[in-house]
């Protein structure tokens, strides 16, 4: 059994104000719930509006299933229409 989390810095483009950033944000998060049956959550830069972090925990039977969803994960938020400008993260 091996957990897992990733956090991951986004770059947001035209927002104005922190409510315009919220509605961006909130769908990414339930569908990243939804799609991959994460626990995913805004963990920083809750006071920019350029930025935001997001953080994902998943467990896995096998470590490269891990890798495999977390590598799918950035895709899907790039999906969504981010840009991820940053990720860190640790796989046990």
């Amino acid at each position: 059994m091996h957990v897992g989390y990733m956090t991951y810095l986004l770059r947001l483009y035209g927002i104005s104000s922190l409510k315009e950033k919220r509605a961006v944000i909130k769908p990414v998060l339930n569908d990243l719930r939804r799609k991959f049956n994460a626990s995913v959550v805004e963990t920083g830069k809750h006071d920019s509006k350029q930025e935001s972090e997001i953080t994902v925990c998943m467990v896995a039977n096998e470590r490269g299933e891990l890798d495999s969803l977390f590598q799918s994960v950035w895709q899907r938020i790039i999906w969504n229409g981010l840009e991820v400008s940053g990720e860190d993260g640790e796989i046990w």
